[in-house]
């Protein structure tokens, strides 16, 4: 178990080779989207525009330029048996997705949401609202990837905007004052739940007639 700047990071090399090299072991990324503990630096699972000590906000800067680097696909793309993504707000389909993974003959891989009260500047009581925000406006999807087989184990009945969580978190008020990021956010949301989408339903053909 480690956190995204341990994981995406620091420690991505060792994470890979001991998947690839298909050792029996459970991996469980808790994301909050920066190096939390040691002064909200930027990690590259921060979101774009957020601001961090090390993508200060200013004149020319209006927080982490690019897009977060997606670990979940990386994860896929060694070939692992069981990867899922899941959310603290979601005791059920974490535990769930916890004894599948443990379960599992081989490497298996859980990427968490987690928030930082402190790093996302949002209050004391709110980190179980901002992770299910985070997954009813998809830019967290809870999926699972077994042997391959895409599942999406949660569709939002009204997707809400990426704003409505950006928003709610003083990392990213600035960028009402630049709607162009926040496009470019809702953009990249959009592509990659399209994508998701299309796995699930390549991976799941109808049965033939």
């Amino acid at each position: 178990m480690g956190g995204d700047g341990g994981t995406y990071d620091i420690g991505l090399q060792s994470l890979s080779g001991a998947m690839e090299r298909g050792h029996d072991l459970t991996y469980i990324c808790y994301d909050n989207g920066a190096y939390m503990n040691t002064g909200v630096q930027r990690s590259s699972a921060t979101p774009l525009g957020a601001a961090t000590t090390t993508t200060p906000v200013g004149s020319e800067s209006y927080g982490r330029k690019g897009n977060r680097k997606n670990l979940t696909k990386i994860m896929l793309a060694h070939n692992v048996g069981y990867v899922a993504q899941a959310s603290i707000h979601d005791i059920g389909d974490l535990f769930r997705k916890m004894k599948k993974a443990i379960d599992h003959n081989g490497p298996s891989f859980i990427n968490l949401i987690s928030p930082c009260i402190p790093g996302w500047k949002i209050d004391a009581d709110m980190g179980i609202e901002s992770a299910r925000l985070g997954v009813d406006c998809n830019f967290w999807p809870l999926f699972e990837v077994e042997q391959g087989k895409f599942t999406i184990n949660y569709r939002p009945a009204v997707v809400k905007p990426v704003s409505e969580w950006v928003f709610s978190q003083g990392r990213f008020k600035h960028l009402k004052k630049h709607p162009e990021v926040i496009a470019a956010f809702q953009a990249e949301v959009d592509q990659q739940w399209a994508w998701l989408e299309m796995e699930e339903a390549r991976t799941n053909p109808p049965p033939k007639r």
